[in-house]
């Protein structure tokens, strides 16, 4: 794809203010993230037919890696979040990434996938607080029958260790079909989420700010998007799936995640201000993660608490970092038989008087603007300067103390 002028950094308001005045006046740091899909070589492998379109010699993993690592170097984002990273391509290839100041965390896909999600953050600038592994894959749930994965990561910054935010990424199941798929993985997803980013306070709120990345196999006018944007979505009678219309229940009781996305057996301990640490939590949780199983006893306390109702929420409040159209025209980040948009940085703020989105201490700065349909026409990627089928999405953030 020509690089020439069909992308670059738009300021927000806020952004074009701080740049300006250097920062501005209140502490904080100033960072970048991308998100990126780079494509597995062994999924372009097992995928030919997908292919056809592109010139052969920029379909090998050589030249692709090339310029995947060039424009991570170009761009010299502080955190990563990687997508269809290959387990056997870490040691040779995104252990280099290390010569450029990163240290990373990885999640293999479950089951016999050979690709899986990463982040990569500049240990000079952040400190990895602790993270989590995510699988969507649990035992005996038809719904969650699948190989994706998620990580979700707790950073803080070195010259404040008490501002901590989580970075997440993901990689939904991409069968279009299948929405209520997707929705029970973001579901789970949410859970952990907001269960890393919970803190007790006595005012204010209760969570850190939220970074959410990745590959969601979804377009901007999908179920999953507009419940990630509108922290609600009524499922039920609503056709998720070819010939099926949604009940009441998305992902059993049994798992014992709440419509509202949240690990019902934590509840109480918040409800009477109990702090449990992270191993302690694990006996409260249903979901399986790493091949570990937790056994909760049937318990009624949870019954006061929202399962099965045909409507899904979740206590944050995200906007999408881009904005998906130009005029009439919508942007692109993959050629799916057209140009759309599957990729996605969201990031977490609070609602102001009017219930409307506003910053709170996670400002976004600028975004590397997304080509258009139109613009993307006759393109057809990887090509001699993209080298994955995906194209990077970047924000810069302010994150103020």
């Amino acid at each position: 794809m020509p690089n020439t002028g069909l992308r670059g950094w738009q300021f927000t308001t806020l952004g074009k203010t701080l740049k300006k005045l250097n920062g501005g006046k209140n502490p904080g740091l100033m960072f970048k993230v991308m998100t990126y899909n780079v494509l597995a070589q062994d999924l372009l492998i097992d995928h030919p037919e997908l292919y056809r379109d592109n010139d052969k010699k920029m379909l090998s993993w050589e030249v692709r890696w090339n310029n995947i690592y060039q424009s991570i170097k170009e761009h010299n984002c502080e955190i990563i979040c990687l997508q269809e990273v290959q387990q056997n391509h870490i040691n040779k290839y995104f252990n280099s990434l290390e010569g450029l100041g990163y240290r990373g965390i990885y999640k293999q896909r479950t089951g016999v996938r050979t690709d899986g999600c990463a982040i990569y953050y500049k240990s000079n600038l952040f400190n990895l607080v602790e993270y989590t592994p995510v699988e969507y894959r649990q035992p005996n749930v038809p719904i969650l029958d699948r190989d994706n994965v998620g990580i979700v990561a707790t950073f803080a910054p070195k010259d404040n260790m008490n501002a901590e935010f989580i970075v997440a990424t993901t990689h939904l199941l991409y069968n279009p079909r299948r929405n209520d798929v997707r929705l029970a993985q973001a579901q789970v997803l949410l859970a952990e989420i907001d269960r890393m980013a919970y803190r007790h306070k006595q005012s204010g709120s209760n969570y850190v700010p939220v970074i959410l990345t990745g590959d969601l196999n979804a377009d901007p006018q999908s179920p999953i998007y507009n419940f990630i944007v509108r922290s609600m979505l009524r499922y039920e009678n609503t056709v998720l799936r070819s010939n099926y219309i949604a009940g009441k229940t998305l992902i059993p009781p049994k798992l014992m995640i709440t419509d509202n996305c949240q690990h019902a057996g934590l509840l109480k301990f918040r409800l009477s201000n109990q702090i449990l640490g992270r191993a302690e939590e694990q006996k409260y949780i249903q979901i399986v993660s790493g091949g570990k199983k937790y056994d909760l006893k049937s318990n009624t306390d949870y019954l006061q608490y929202k399962f099965s109702s045909g409507t899904l929420t979740h206590n944050f409040v995200f906007k999408s970092v881009y904005k998906h159209k130009n005029g009439t025209d919508t942007e692109g980040t993959t050629y799916q038989n057209a140009w759309i948009t599957v990729d996605y940085v969201f990031y977490s703020g609070i609602l102001d008087d009017h219930k409307n989105f506003k910053d709170g201490k996670l400002k976004l700065l600028s975004r590397f603007t997304l080509p258009t349909s139109k613009q993307l026409t006759n393109v057809r990627i990887p090509d001699i300067n993209e080298g994955s089928d995906h194209l990077a999405l970047l924000a810069y953030f302010k994150l103020e103390y």
